[in-house]
């Protein structure tokens, strides 16, 4: 008898240890935005502060003097596969907040990701504290032009069309709610891509339909050229088009590119 007492005794602080080692949760409810308030845990607030979607970095505000974390790991937001192991340590020039680091790897920059960063409570209590992370935003973007003038031939240079007619179909997920859009460049052709604006945000997701003549008679431009760049908290996307307008038959498209940032 005194035996099965004692087994069960045993038995009974084994289930406690354990129970007692499991971490407590600290979710992100706030969706994939640049900042994250928690309602309990060591940490009051993660904050995104990622300049580029290769370099993810979280600084981390800690709720009160004595809680700290010590280590984290970033992973696929839909799998669940672990995509790169986060560096902790403190914030340069703060005494108190910490910053989360971490590599990410080109074919995950547009992926959703969550970062597990494990934290104490001055108590010493353990946490698992969750922050989700944006992927960069995905663009898709179709651009057409055709001839509608007349076609201006110039001595010992290039020629141009007079003017020419642009369809643009452009296609925005933010991945986030606090998505941002703008044309960084255009060489002084302003096509509207945005409903008819140079940029557009906060929004999330959204697609662009442009259709608009432009008068090149005066300009006399050899190309048409256009790039817009679109970011959230995580990352940044680029993309450029650089159409022809030096054949008399036709416009093309000579140059594109599409670059995560």
């Amino acid at each position: 008898m005194k035996k099965f007492c004692f087994a069960l005794s045993l038995a009974a602080v084994f289930v406690s240890a354990n129970s007692m080692a499991l971490p407590s949760q600290a979710h992100d409810i706030d969706g994939f935005e640049r900042v994250t308030e928690y309602a309990n845990g060591p940490l009051a607030t993660a904050i995104l502060s990622s300049e580029f979607a290769h370099n993810l970095k979280v600084d981390l505000h800690p709720r009160g003097e004595g809680d700290f974390c010590s280590y984290a790991n970033v992973y696929h937001h839909t799998t669940g596969e672990q995509i790169a192991h986060a560096n902790v340590q403190g914030l340069s020039g703060s005494n108190y907040i910490q910053q989360a680091t971490a590599t990410i790897p080109e074919q995950y920059l547009t992926a959703n990701k969550r970062v597990e960063v494990s934290c104490t409570s001055s108590s010493g209590e353990q946490y698992d504290v969750y922050v989700n992370v944006p992927g960069a935003p995905l663009v898709q973007w179709d651009i057409s032009a055709q001839p509608v003038g007349e076609f201006v031939h110039r001595p010992n240079t290039y020629g141009y069309h007079s003017a020419f007619h642009v369809e643009s179909r452009l296609s925005v997920d933010s991945q986030s709610n606090s998505g941002r859009c703008t044309t960084l460049s255009n060489r002084g052709v302003e096509l509207g891509l945005f409903h008819g604006e140079s940029g557009k945000g906060p929004f999330h997701s959204d697609v662009f339909m442009t259709d608009i003549t432009v008068d090149n008679s005066h300009a006399g431009q050899p190309v048409l050229y256009q790039i817009i760049e679109c970011e959230n908290a995580a990352g940044k996307t680029l993309a450029v088009k650089v159409l022809s307008l030096t054949n008399p038959n036709s416009i093309y498209v000579v140059h594109e590119e599409h670059v995560i940032k």
